[in-house]
């Protein structure tokens, strides 16, 4: 809005010089920026700038850092959870064959006590099958072994006894498939005891699993979740002592413009210039006035020295003694 006034103030003056240049009005010219560094405190002033800048810059890599740590520590959270997650799967599936393991042995003695229960029933039925073929087959041999025959009669009686052979071996096997199949019917519900065991030992083992991520992730998940507010703070801290920086700075830097601004004031006023250029114009004829500037900036200089050193002396307040 300062800016704004100023201006508009410039304009106005050079509108109204525009209008009494014809009559004469005089015209003066100042380095502006010239003038603004002679003045005695523009040193300090380009120091707290400086300060400022360096303290903004250090405030961004703060942010940049706390943001790349942050970005890096919720990667390292993610593989970590990724790696528990790789161990309880393979503790699990080691588990849960230890457990498959032992319910497997115990399935296999309970088969083999089947296994010799049905052979004990079925002795009586496999003793008759073995003496149905057994006198058969010992007929052929006697015969292929005492009788002289011819080469067609024996190959007939060769053929013979690898048929029965055969016909024994059909019926053994069905036999054993009939075994096999009354184990199998004995076992059935053994079998699906031991898959709900199996089930059952899993879900548990999945629960838990599930239980320790979760509780890992949470875990992580509060130390991730304050790291922006630990950073926010840091930066809000920063931020407060770059808005003071920033307020001195504004506040001094319109000290030596009003100092300035002042004194060119007043030679305008006393020379009796029609209008006062900031900046060098080739199509103006100007007085310079930079020098006088200058020189009035340092009589304020010494000026205000001497009014700071006579503040600062203590007043005598006590009385005269007679």
């Amino acid at each position: 809005m300062r800016r704004l006034l100023i201006s508009l103030t410039c304009l106005a003056l050079l509108l109204s010089a525009c209008g009494k240049m014809k009559n004469g009005g005089r015209i003066a010219v100042v380095n502006w920026d010239k003038a603004l560094e002679s003045h005695s405190q523009y040193a300090e002033l380009e120091q707290r700038k400086s300060v400022f800048q360096l303290l903004l810059d250090k405030r961004r890599e703060q942010e940049i850092i706390g943001k790349t740590k942050m970005s890096g520590l919720a990667k390292l959270q993610q593989l970590k959870l990724r790696s528990k997650q790789n161990f309880l799967s393979a503790d699990f599936m080691t588990k849960m064959a230890e457990k498959q393991a032992v319910e497997q042995e115990q399935l296999k003695k309970l088969s083999n006590q089947y296994a010799d229960q049905v052979d004990k029933e079925l002795a009586e039925e496999e003793k008759k099958l073995n003496e149905h073929y057994r006198l058969q087959i010992f007929n052929l041999r006697l015969r292929l072994d005492t009788i002289r025959m011819m080469p067609e009669e024996r190959n007939r009686l060769e053929a013979q006894l690898k048929a029965v052979q055969n016909e024994r071996d059909r019926d053994r096997m069905g036999l054993m498939q009939h075994k096999i199949a009354l184990v199998n019917q004995r076992m059935e519900p053994h079998v699906k005891a031991m898959q709900q065991r199996l089930d059952e030992y899993a879900r548990q083992l999945q629960q838990q699993m599930m239980a320790e991520v979760k509780k890992n992730a949470e875990k992580d998940s509060s130390v991730l979740q304050k790291a922006p507010e630990a950073l926010r703070g840091i930066l809000g801290t920063v931020d407060e002592e770059l808005d003071k920086q920033q307020q001195d700075i504004e506040v001094l830097e319109t000290s030596i413009k009003k100092d300035v601004e002042s004194i060119v004031t007043r030679l305008a006023r006393e020379r009796g210039y029609t209008v006062v250029f900031h900046k060098y114009r080739t199509n103006v004829s100007a007085d310079d006035i930079t020098g006088d500037v200058i020189a009035g900036l340092k009589k304020l200089s010494a000026g205000k020295k001497i009014t700071n050193a006579l503040s600062k002396k203590v007043p005598d307040t006590g009385t005269d003694k007679k």
